[in-house]
């Protein structure tokens, strides 16, 4: 990010995107910030769902988008007949109706009427996977006690086939159900990459036919799961269900030889069954844009409409930053055929451990996003004649401390705060903010039911050439807690339930991209 032919002292940035945010005669370099260059393939796509309850969040607008997403999103015909209508018995916006003799009716209902989607106590839904090889359809009928479910599933005759309901992969841990090449069925709870273990039998065989290489199996089962480890069908909270299928190389259940991931959208029969926007999706360079930023009372990154969080109005930061992407625009690479070759160097404290007077404790790690669940946020440049002592952007994000413990064993798990059980809450020893110069002003740690500051950072910054002090440079010291003879207070004891605030404020004299406010805890489980 140097300028290499720069003979004079101080920093002077090398070439630089049109995107870039840094302004001139900046003391970094605004690769740092991994604006999205020219090089960069965005793909953005509306993605669709279907909804058998409340009413649509967001509506389709236009008559033409909801015939098109009727079909998308529930595999409703294309030759279907499609009306525009004004009904005041019918949702708002976009729906489907099908009627249990299979015929179907797409309608866009331009009256603003607040009628809920759905209706009825019937669902159904089919779908096709692997190049139409393994099909699956489901009919729900919840009028009496559980619900009774029934599940037709085809594919080769003379091979195991199977389905994993909600899951996109074995790493999900789905219940799945596996047909063997004569037709016997097991139900089985996956694992990572493993078959898993089976599960007590909740499903019974009503037809097992094969004809010219195609088996189809009908099975019949309570929609309600015979154990945690059984899926529950739940249409009107979920009615599309993602699903993992797969064929194997023979007759008995082994590892698979081809594989796929597919979803199957229930519909309620007799009601009408709403088509919603449900946002942007898409990738960049050819990688899926995932985010899932958190809405209020978490975090505020949705309320302000932060562009990391949406696809469309990505334009910097860590999804466009990945190994062996070139940060500069398609004209630029002035060293191409030059390699920096750089060298790091570490070093460690520690103490032996003595076992015999043991005086070392396990901390536990936790930690938390400000940012919830993105990782990243932009920094939005100040609105214009703001005076420069208001040039400030905030985020603010609240929680509970139990959310940040994840049980899982601290010797082979990452980021694991152990088991807590039995356990009432964990006493604070050291609290690390992140955040990233230039414009990193203040993070602030509170307990928000007493208002007690614990912990806040200030950044001191480099102010001349030398290691450590540079120009810009950015330290965070950390907040201790221990022992009072060593100059420090004593541990912060917070309850699981205790509810937590943190306050992260930016300079926005200019925009950043990709910037963090993320909290690194450890502390003792008691």
């Amino acid at each position: 990010t140097h300028k290499r032919d720069h003979p004079g002292p101080g920093y002077v940035a090398g070439p630089q995107p049109k995107s870039s945010l840094a302004p001139p005669n900046a003391s970094y370099s605004g690769l740092l910030e991994c604006p999205c260059t020219d090089r960069i393939n965005k793909q953005i796509i509306t993605v669709y769902s279907a909804l058998t309850k409340d009413t649509c969040p967001t509506l389709l607008t236009n008559a033409t988008e909801c015939f098109e997403a009727a079909v998308k999103s529930t595999g409703a015909s294309p030759t279907a007949p499609q009306s525009t209508v004004s009904d005041k018995s019918l949702p708002s916006g976009c729906s489907i109706v099908r009627k249990p003799d299979g015929t179907e009716n797409v309608l866009f209902n331009t009256m603003p009427t607040g009628t809920t989607c759905g209706g009825g106590s019937q669902y159904a839904g089919k779908a096709l996977a692997l190049n139409n090889s393994v099909t699956m359809s489901i009919n729900l009928d919840s009028s009496s006690g559980d619900g009774e479910a029934t599940i037709t599933l085809s594919g080769p005759s003379d091979v195991w086939f199977g389905v994993g309901l909600n899951a996109q992969a074995m790493s999900d841990l789905p219940y799945a159900i596996i047909v063997n090449g004569s037709g016997q069925v097991q139900e089985r709870k996956l694992a990572n990459h493993d078959a898993g273990t089976q599960l007590q039998a909740s499903v019974h065989i009503t037809s097992n036919t094969a004809n010219n290489g195609v088996r189809t199996v009908v099975l019949s089962r309570s929609m309600k799961g015979l154990s945690k480890n059984h899926f529950t069908f739940s249409p009107t909270d979920q009615a599309t269900l993602p699903f993992i299928s797969a064929i194997g190389s023979g007759p008995s259940f082994a590892r698979h030889k081809f594989k796929a991931v597919s979803s199957l959208t229930l519909t309620a029969l007799d009601g009408a069954t709403c088509v919603c926007d449900s946002g942007k999706h898409g990738s960049i360079n050819g990688i899926p844009f995932q985010k899932d930023c958190w809405d209020e009372p978490y975090g505020d990154m949705i309320q302000q409409k932060n562009p990391t969080c949406f696809v469309d109005a990505y334009v910097g930061g860590l999804r466009c930053c990945h190994h062996q992407w070139i940060l500069l625009d398609n004209d630029q690479n002035p060293w191409e055929d030059q390699i920096d070759e750089y060298h790091l160097k570490f070093r460690f404290w520690f103490q032996e451990y003595d076992p015999v007077n043991p005086k070392h404790i396990n901390l536990d790690r936790i930690g938390w996003l400000t940012e919830v669940r993105s990782g990243e946020y932009d920094v939005p440049q100040m609105p214009p004649k703001t005076p420069p002592e208001n040039a400030v952007h905030q985020i603010v994000s609240r929680w509970k401390v139990g959310q940040m413990m994840r049980v899982c064993d601290e010797r082979k798990g990452q980021n694991c705060a152990g088991p807590f059980n039995n356990k009432t809450g964990i006493q604070l020893i050291y609290a690390g903010g992140h955040c990233h110069a230039p414009s990193c002003l203040s993070m602030e740690l509170y307990n928000a039911d007493s208002g007690q500051l614990l912990c806040r950072h200030d950044p001191v910054y480099g102010t001349g050439t030398e290691i450590f002090n540079e120009l810009g440079y950015l330290t965070l010291p950390p907040c201790l807690w221990g022992l009072t003879e060593e100059g420090l207070q004593k541990p912060v004891f917070l309850s699981y339930d205790t509810n937590l605030m943190s306050v992260k404020r930016n300079n926005n004299t200019v925009g950043h991209y990709g910037e963090m406010a993320l909290w690194q805890m450890r502390g003792i489980t008691v």
